[in-house]
C-alpha cells in the first residue's frame, strides 16, 4: 500500500481520538515516509515497515509516543531474519500434511450439517404434510412429538451452522495471515 492509502486508513482507524492529536500523528508518519522515500525505500517497504495501520492506530490510543512505536517495531524488525528456506519449507509442508486437510474436514462438517438441516426440513414437510391430508390417523400423536423435535434439531442446526460458518471464517482469515507471515518473515530467531 502507499503513503496515500494508509495514511487514510491510519486516519480512519484514529477516528475517535481528538483532531490535534490525529494530525500531529499523521503529520510524523509523513515525515517518516519523506525521510525513507528519501534513503530510497519505497512507500510500500515503509508502509510495510510500519505494519498494520489499526494495529499501529491502536498503539497510539494506548498513549504510545512516535518515537517509542518506531523503537519498538524496528526491534521486532530486526529480530526476523527475512524470508529464509526454512520457512517456507515449513509453510509448504505444514499446509501439505496437516493445515488444508483440518481446514477441509471443517468444511465438509459444515457441508453435513447443511445437508441434514435440509433433510430434516424435508421430513418436518412431508409429515406435516401427511397430518394436513390424514394419512397419519393412528400414528398421530407420536408424529407431532417427531415433527416438534425436528423443528429444535432444525433451530439448533440453523444457529450452529451461523457459529460455525462465523467462526470458521475468522480462524481462516487468521490461519492465512499466519502462514503470510511465517512465509514473508521465516520462522525468526534460531
Amino acid at each position: 500500500m502507499n503513503k496515500t492509502e494508509y495514511l487514510n486508513r491510519l486516519s480512519n482507524e484514529l477516528g475517535h481520538m481528538p483532531y490535534g492529536d490525529v494530525k500531529d500523528i499523521i503529520q510524523s508518519i509523513e515525515e517518516h515516509f519523506d525521510e525513507g522515500v528519501a534513503e530510497g525505500r519505497s512507500e510500500e517497504e515503509i508502509a510495510q515497515s510500519l505494519g498494520d495501520p489499526k494495529e499501529l492506530a491502536a498503539e497510539f490510543k494506548d498513549g504510545a509516543k512516535f518515537n517509542q512505536i518506531m523503537k519498538k517495531r524496528k526491534k521486532m524488525a530486526d529480530s526476523f531474519k527475512g524470508p529464509d528456506g526454512r520457512g517456507r519449507i515449513f509453510v509448504i509442508l505444514f499446509n501439505a500434511f496437516l493445515g488444508i486437510e483440518c481446514w477441509l474436514i471443517l468444511l465438509a462438517a459444515i457441508v453435513a450439517a447443511f445437508m441434514f438441516l435440509a433433510a430434516d426440513a424435508g421430513i418436518v414437510g412431508l409429515l406435516i404434510a401427511s397430518m394436513i391430508m390424514g394419512k397419519i390417523t393412528e400414528f398421530l400423536v407420536p408424529s407431532i412429538f417427531l415433527v416438534l423435535t425436528l423443528i429444535c434439531v432444525g433451530i439448533f442446526l440453523v444457529v450452529l451452522l451461523i457459529l460455525g460458518i462465523k467462526y470458521y471464517a475468522k480462524g481462516l482469515k487468521s490461519y492465512i495471515r499466519w502462514n503470510k507471515h511465517v512465509w514473508n518473515y521465516g520462522l525468526g530467531e534460531e
